[in-house]
């Protein structure tokens, strides 16, 4: 089955725009996944783009696609109808394919009936008021719209397929949707950037609602990946972002405002890193700002620039001063290693109980904790959990310490009593089962006879470590 995949840039700059991610990296970084997952699964995978896109997937970063095509480059189209493109290479297509976003990794391979079918699709979709209100508003603008499609636009629960995934084998019907679907848009003048009201909804109607339309119209099946219907809304992050079951899944899907979401980013970046090193070190090699060291300095800015001295936060500003200069001489090389290594945990927490008991984990080498001391004020231990983290639920709390190759240099993780006792437990290596065993004298009798709760929030507590690159794991051979 041959796969396709469609980026046209939409007169943006790939290395310096967003495209809705947190960062232009990750953007990079969710194309190679998904181009790398997908031929881990099949022998054709082909690239429609413009020159822009095959320069930076196909150039510099050297995707293995077995052929990019270079379609894109004089396409007139709002910047809005990122489907318009889609929609061109679904008509490009004379044999039987599946067309698979930038945003969609394949894990596993699509099942023999999926691939034979003859239409598929990512999943059917159940309207909500979400789509309810997209399309009650385009339906009061002054546009024509076909009566089998202004049909099911009048439903309460207007329905589509997702088409994250989408294609088959019957090529006749994919070329009649296109048709509808160019007819619809050129009719009213959709794709006039001089046009008022042109906006992001129309992708769903032309794409997705208008493929359930005209398939119920032309009594067809379709076929989906997912064997159950999904709300509109209804994307949770456990059933389509948590790269922790990447290895798990049929599909991973990050889509719409997940990818704003720097966990869920962070975790992409660290899937990559663990299966496609080389890949990921070619994407962070572009984005030197944000993943090379600056050159040490003996002084470090100061933490908080407009305040005298608050309590606590002298000592702390001189700690990390010696830090830096300690750690200046670590080979970048040598730091990139060391987050392959942290990238590995993801196997741990997959395993059942009993296999998790001989893995072995031990601190990060260059761990170092600052205990917060009594001249802390409460004020400034805010002030503190806003630099670090703001999400932070624990009262009291110190800090742990890493060298890194992001941001300045040095990574400041914010640890309650628990994770202080694993990482001081942890400064000589030992297996999960000897970790568990020694940790049970740190909690207070009345429930230490529950080993079960201890359990689950020392496992809770090392996913955190484990997150945060201050612990690593090795597994027996």
């Amino acid at each position: 089955m041959r796969v396709v995949q469609t980026l046209w840039n939409g007169n943006k700059d790939i290395l310096n725009d967003d495209f809705g991610w947190v960062s232009s990296q990750y953007h990079l970084m969710s194309w190679a996944l998904s181009c790398l997952s997908l031929k881990e699964n099949y022998e054709k995978v082909v690239l429609y783009t413009d020159y822009a896109g095959y320069n930076i997937l196909g150039k510099l970063l050297k995707l293995p696609y077995s052929e990019i095509i270079i379609q894109y480059d004089n396409l007139s189209c709002p910047e809005h109808h990122w489907a318009y493109p889609k929609l061109l290479t679904y008509s490009l297509q004379k044999k039987p394919f599946i067309h698979i976003d930038g945003d969609v990794y394949l894990p596993k391979r699509l099942g023999v009936k999926m691939e034979t079918d003859g239409l598929i699709a990512q999943n059917r979709e159940i309207g909500t008021d979400y789509y309810k209100n997209m399309m009650d508003g385009i339906l009061q603008e002054d546009i024509i719209i076909p009566d089998f499609l202004k049909e099911v636009l009048k439903k309460d629960s207007i329905p589509s397929y997702n088409a994250g995934i989408i294609g088959g084998n019957d090529i006749q019907f994919i070329q009649k949707y296109c048709r509808t679907a160019f007819d619809f848009i050129e009719g009213n003048r959709l794709n006039d950037i001089n046009r008022k009201n042109v906006n992001v909804n129309y992708n769903i109607l032309f794409e997705q609602i208008l493929f359930y339309a005209l398939s119920e119209k032309s009594n067809k099946a379709v076929t989906t990946v997912l064997n159950h219907s999904v709300q509109d809304n209804g994307y949770t992050y456990h059933e389509f972002c948590d790269f922790y079951s990447y290895d798990k899944y049929s599909l991973m899907h990050i889509i719409g405002g997940h990818k704003r979401n720097a966990r869920i980013c962070e975790l992409l970046g660290r899937t990559l890193l663990n299966k496609y090193p080389e890949y990921y070190e070619r994407i962070t090699d572009l984005f030197p700002e944000h993943n090379k060291r600056p050159q040490p300095k003996e002084t470090r800015q100061l933490i908080f620039p407009n305040l005298t001295k608050p309590m606590g936060i002298t000592s702390y500003q001189d700690y990390l001063n010696n830090l830096s200069i300690k750690w200046k001489d670590i080979p970048d090389s040598y730091l990139f290693d060391l987050d392959k290594q942290s990238c590995n945990y993801f196997e741990f927490l997959n395993k059942s109980k009993g296999d998790r008991l001989p893995v072995v984990i031990k601190s990060n080498p260059h761990l170092s904790i600052y205990e917060i001391g009594d001249d802390w004020t409460s004020e400034t231990k805010l002030l503190i959990k806003e630099k670090i983290n703001k999400n932070y639920a624990s009262s009291h709390f110190d800090i742990a310490c890493i060298p890194c190759l992001s941001t300045d240099g040095l990574k400041e993780v914010l640890i309650n009593d628990l994770a202080y006792n694993i990482l001081i437990l942890l400064k000589i290596s030992k297996t999960f089962e000897c970790l568990f065993e020694e940790l049970q004298q740190c909690f207070y009798p009345e429930i230490e006879i529950d080993k079960s709760l201890i359990y689950n929030v020392m496992v809770a507590e090392l996913e955190y470590l484990f997150y945060n690159k201050l612990i690593i794991c090795s597994y027996p051979n």
